[in-house]
């Protein structure tokens, strides 16, 4: 049987410095039909004249040059606009694919044909490309609760045709917020391979922007927020959706997150004051009445939202 065409989207900025490795970890893959676009986001380093060195090696490397600089949703739409896959996938300039990693997810999608979505897990490395860590990534049910998926994964082209594009309003969280969508309208599966190296270093846009990312992060929850509680309440992790939400109640950032969603319930806005006043009434006789209480706030709530 032929192998289906999978598509790989790189979206890139001044990536000069690690590009050339990522796009090896392509070339090196045990899957040999694929195709690698690309997406130099207005680079002003030397990325483009070593991505034009790659293209012209090898025919199923293509460049799209954006116009203006796009920030990765709109990059990441630019690319998956001219892919031709039946699979689809994106990497970064700064991290690499072990060599079997493309056929392995493949047949893990061919395998279990009710699924729209793989993802496995990684291996975290520093800029020397020494081991930090594994990370062994949880169920996709915990989504409700965080981001289980990491930077190792692979998609049906149809689910995406299902749930359009990356939003470019949640710029730093628009891989969680495609993730929950794929999650609330398909099927998606966890393999325990680790396939990846996720490389950390100062520089990278999840060591600089943190706040900003916890920020767009609660803002995908309360655009999926009642296809999530479903989702959630069908899979009976209903109250670790709301633990979720307000576990980190009383942090600057918070304050921002819980404005966003004003639209939720009187009892919500109560439930999530009691997760703030907690620690500082658990041992009194007021601190225990508002803890016995939360459960029942926790069910109420979300049906009166509704």
């Amino acid at each position: 049987m032929s192998e289906k065409l999978v598509s790989i989207v790189l979206p890139t900025y001044n990536g000069e410095e690690n590009i050339e490795a990522a796009i090896t970890s392509v070339l090196q893959q045990t899957y040999n039909n694929w195709e690698l676009i690309i997406v130099n986001d207005c680079s002003t380093d030397n990325t483009l004249q070593l991505i034009q060195k790659f293209a012209g090696i090898d025919s199923r490397i293509k460049i799209l040059n954006n116009t203006s600089n796009q920030k990765l949703p709109q990059t990441l739409n630019n690319g998956f606009a001219v892919a031709k896959g039946e699979y689809y996938t994106w990497t970064s300039d700064d991290n690499m694919y072990r060599p079997q990693a493309i056929k392995t997810l493949v047949k893990a999608l061919e395998d279990n044909s009710e699924a729209d979505m793989v993802y496995s897990n990684y291996t975290n490395i520093d800029t020397e490309g020494n081991v930090i860590s594994q990370s062994k990534l949880g169920k996709p049910n915990e989504l409700v609760c965080g981001n289980t998926i990491g930077a190792s994964f692979l998609y049906k082209r149809e689910i995406a045709n299902i749930i359009g594009n990356y939003d470019t309003n949640l710029f730093l969280a628009e891989d969680y917020d495609y993730w929950l969508r794929i999650y609330t309208h398909g099927n998606i599966i966890h393999i325990d391979d680790d396939l990846y190296l996720y490389r950390r270093h100062a520089g990278s846009l999840s060591e600089t922007k943190k706040d900003k990312i916890n920020i767009q992060t609660y803002k995908a929850l309360e655009k999926n927020f009642l296809l999530l509680y479903s989702r959630a309440k069908e899979n009976k992790l209903e109250n670790r959706f709301f633990d979720h939400i307000t576990y980190r109640a009383g942090n600057e950032y918070d304050i921002n997150i819980m404005k966003l969603l004003e639209n939720i319930s009187l009892k919500y806005k109560i439930y999530h004051q009691m997760i703030i006043n907690k620690n500082k009434f658990k041992k009194t006789w007021l601190g225990k009445y508002l803890l016995s209480l939360k459960n029942r706030v926790k069910k109420e709530c979300v049906n009166e939202y509704l």
